[in-house]
């Protein structure tokens, strides 16, 4: 990434992020229990043709990048969550390059050709497609193949598998010059472990700036433009993933007035920590109505015996270890 560098943003980028709170926030309380009640499940896709194959080789060597921890955030230590002498503590990590340049150019192709199916919400991310690794051979390999877990979990901090709720594991994202309705309100996600990789670059449009609140979740409400906890991550190169404690950290996307832009959306869930996952059943539902989520979500909630193999099974995905994150890579 030589043209973010890791560097903090300027007070320039800054002031401008602060004009993301002109546009709205996600609903919560009665409003949000609306949205559940009249959501719809995403239709389903039919599978894409002719995609190009996952190959392992597409993620890249050494996934690494500048990390802000959640006690950074103004979390206290006690708030944060532990398992085998580890704490989940990272708000952010990136960006990075999480993918070679022909993985990258393989997803971008499979994503532009599963445009048509997308859907539309007002809970949150207005036009998108849910649930994206059911159409596409291609996305599920790569989110259940055991080097791009790897390389996710060594950047989380914690061992990852796709998350078993299904409809949230995978999403695409697409944003273009509309009425102001393209975009990301401010929220917090409804799972701890998102990455959102960029398959446009900002050369390809104006606006469209992912923005995050650089303080606890509970105090955004008392948020002003130009408190120099907004921040604009710098993340707009294409092929650059961020990881973030999506349910911790406030975060938004400004709306696209020119050209196009595209993101792949993943979420996790460590297993070691599942009983203590943040997600809510009232956000999920408010994305995809109650009768989509009740199912899975009471089956994530079922009590295991050994949660790293169960979680993993949930999600047909290899399972991750505290060690392998200790590997050298």
């Amino acid at each position: 990434m030589p043209r973010s560098n890791g560097r903090m943003t300027t007070a320039r980028e800054r002031h401008q992020a602060g004009t993301a709170l002109d546009h709205p926030r996600s609903a919560t309380g009665l409003e949000q229990l609306r949205h559940a009640l009249r959501g719809r499940p995403p239709r389903r896709v039919p599978p894409l043709p002719g995609e190009p194959r996952w190959c392992s080789g597409f993620v890249a060597r050494d996934v690494r990048g500048p990390r802000v921890s959640l006690r950074e955030f103004g979390y206290a230590g006690h708030e944060l969550n532990r398992s085998h002498g580890v704490v989940d503590d990272t708000a952010l990590a990136g960006p990075v390059r999480i993918l070679t340049p022909q993985g990258l150019d393989h997803l971008a192709e499979v994503c532009d050709r599963l445009e048509p199916a997308a859907g539309t919400s007002r809970f949150i991310t207005t036009r998108r497609v849910r649930g994206a690794d059911r159409a596409s051979a291609f996305l599920y390999n790569m989110v259940r193949d055991r080097a791009f877990l790897l390389a996710c979990s060594r950047l989380a901090g914690v061992p990852l598998v796709p998350h078993p709720l299904r409809l949230p594991t995978v999403q695409i994202n697409y944003f273009e010059p509309s009425d102001g309705h393209d975009l990301v309100k401010w929220h917090t996600d409804g799972m701890d472990h998102v990455l959102t990789l960029q398959l446009t670059g900002e050369e390809d449009y104006d606006g469209g700036r992912f923005t995050y609140f650089r303080g606890r979740a509970d105090a955004f409400a008392s948020v002003r433009a130009g408190d120099p906890r907004l921040v604009e991550a710098p993340c707009g190169e294409r092929g650059a993933a961020l990881f973030l404690h999506g349910s911790r950290v406030f975060h938004a996307v400004t709306p696209v007035t020119r050209g196009r832009r595209v993101t792949l959306v993943v979420s996790f869930l460590c297993p070691y920590l599942a009983r203590r996952d943040s997600n809510t059943f009232w956000h999920l539902a408010a994305d995809d109505g109650i009768a989509a989520t009740l199912p899975h979500w009471l089956r994530l909630k079922w009590p295991v015996r050994d949660p790293a193999v169960d979680f993993g099974l949930r999600a047909a995905s290899p399972v991750i270890t505290w060690e392998d994150l200790w590997d050298a890579p």
